[in-house]
């Protein structure tokens, strides 16, 4: 008897979901925005537009300024229509907001349409910016003129509510190595949505769907993406039944297909100054064996314009999705987090003709991927970078003018994407001049202090002799401004040297001169004096 019971409950549902052309039914024909489409609905690790909400909220926190989105697809050759409507923003430095409609209207005799308002929350949750959730909160109505009289004589109609829950985490992963970074996605729709059917009906659920995504951005401008999608509905999507189900003409039931898992490729790339975007994909759909997508993209600074089309089944007819953005205001500055990395420190500069030189000490910090140099014509204020992304603690800014007072600054950039730099270190300026021919053009370039443990001095200047010069030599004293005494056996080639067969814990002072290949060889002047105390050997390198 109990058995007979769930089998009627069963069909009694399957049948009211014919009745009221299946509520809410995702379908795999269905999303939101052209761009995510045209990847073949593989975006839940992108997710970095208005259209997130659908595919992953937590890539809300994504939005660098204000967006307006409006979305269209006609769908199975205009019998339905689904469009989008949202507005979302940034917040402080870590979270976004949205609030969207969706709707799907039906041009059927019943006048259906479902409406689904969703409020939307985001946030990053580490300080770097590179894991962020996000949740969103829905209200769903369905409304049919239909009605279904059930064999007890009950009238129900086709008029529903419910609320929903959506959960999303995404990751991004820096790849400075390798390319640009690695994005995890994870999205769980519809958590816990039920629909409260007028006329006694027992609430229905919303069958819940679970994506997981990745996405490789081998550059700013291309990417790679796949999802894999999980999905059961009794409606469209369930596996072979264990028992037999009966409808109510005595037909017997065995399965409801297809399988309830789903995978979705996509590759997106921009040119022409980011401003055309080109995208391809595939797509497994619950209903129908999967088929090739594609897209493009046009867009200024403020608004962007984008077209996806998929191939369907026969009968069943194309699909052409389109999509808008409008986007106001000013992007939010990127966040400098001075608690993630340390500025660098001794920021020393050296002057040279129409050409500075500046060194400063190594960042030992494991995170840390490179430099920034800043420079101005003023003390203070009104920096403006002039070298980004320098591997070396050294570095020479040409195309200066002779007599004119500079000011620079350096920073340190971490591995984060967005990358995050440190506040400014120590300023120094210098007023760029000619030297004096014969005296080579050399600083000193710090190294990272270490343990004593035994004597040597590691001489550095940082670049390789020119091609018409034989070398270097090193000088050495214990006194300071004489009784200097030659420590290389031949002129050094190379970008430093290593005085060894010194006392440890003693102050040594050195000068250096460039030797010319001429024969006999010429030497020039000794350059300025530098001093450092001597470490044990095993402790120093160049």
């Amino acid at each position: 008897m109990k058995k007979r019971i769930i089998i009627s409950a069963v069909v009694l549902v399957l049948s009211v979901s014919a009745a009221f052309a299946g509520a809410f039914d995702k379908g795999g024909v269905l999303g939101i925005g052209a761009r995510a489409l045209g990847m073949g609905h593989a975006f839940t690790a992108v997710a970095d537009d208005g259209s997130a909400v659908y595919w992953n909220t937590a890539g809300l926190t994504q939005l660098e300024r204000s967006e307006l989105n409006l979305f269209i697809g006609p769908l199975l050759n205009g019998k339905e229509y689904y469009t989008y409507l949202s507005f979302g923003s940034p917040f402080f430095q870590d979270t976004a907001w949205q609030l969207s409609v969706i709707s799907l209207i039906h041009n059927d005799k019943n006048n259906t349409k479902e409406f689904t308002v969703i409020g939307s929350f985001a946030s990053a949750l580490n300080l770097e910016r590179t894991f962020s959730a996000g949740v969103n909160i829905k209200y769903l109505n369905y409304n049919s003129t239909a009605s279904y009289t059930t064999a007890s004589g009950q009238t129900l109609h086709g008029i529903a509510n419910g609320l929903g829950l959506d959960l999303g985490m995404l990751y991004q992963i820096p790849l400075p190595q390798f390319g640009k970074k690695i994005n995890l996605g994870f999205f769980i729709q519809d958590v816990d949505t039920n629909l409260q059917w007028e006329g006694g009906l027992t609430d229905e659920p919303i069958p819940t769907a679970i994506r997981f995504g990745s996405a490789y951005y081998i550059e700013d401008n291309l990417l790679v993406t796949a999802d894999m999608a999980f999905f059961s509905d009794l409606n469209i999507a369930g596996k072979p039944l264990a028992t037999p189900l009966y409808d109510a003409a005595g037909n017997t039931i065995t399965s409801l297909t297809p399988e309830d898992m789903r995978l979705h490729v996509g590759v997106e790339g921009w040119f022409f100054r980011n401003k055309l975007g080109l995208r391809g994909g595939y797509t497994i759909f619950a209903t129908m064996p999967g088929r090739f997508t594609g897209g493009v993209s046009y867009k200024e600074d403020t608004w962007e314009v984008s077209y996806a089309y998929i191939g369907h089944a026969e009968h069943l007819g194309d699909s052409h999705r389109f999509s808008v953005a409008l986007r106001f205001g000013q992007p939010r500055d990127q966040v400098r987090a001075v608690s993630v990395i340390r500025p660098p420190k001794g920021l020393q500069s050296y002057p040279a003709n129409r050409a500075i030189n500046l060194t400063w000490e190594p960042n030992t910090d494991p995170n840390v991927t490179g430099y920034a140099v800043y420079m101005s014509r003023s003390p203070g204020s009104r920096y403006i970078p002039v070298a980004k992304r320098i591997k070396e603690n050294f570095v020479t800014i040409d195309g200066l003018t002779n007599g004119t007072r500079y000011y620079f600054v350096v920073t340190a950039i971490n591995n984060t994407y967005p990358p995050i730099e440190s506040v400014y270190s120590n300023e120094t300026s210098v007023v760029p001049a000619p030297v004096v021919p014969g005296t080579p053009e050399i600083f000193p370039v710090a190294r990272t202090q270490e343990t004593e443990k035994n004597g040597a001095i590691p001489v550095n200047w940082g670049r390789m002799p020119p091609a018409n010069m034989a070398g270097y030599n090193v000088y050495v004293s214990e006194t300071s401004g004489r009784g200097y005494v030659k420590v290389n056996p031949a002129p050094i080639s190379d970008t430093g040297y290593v005085i060894k067969g010194l006392e440890v814990g003693k102050k040594y002072f050195y000068v250096l001169t460039s030797v010319t290949k001429d024969t006999p060889p010429i030497e020039s002047k000794f350059s300025r004096e530098f001093s450092e105390i001597a470490k044990p050997e095993g402790t120093v390198g160049r």
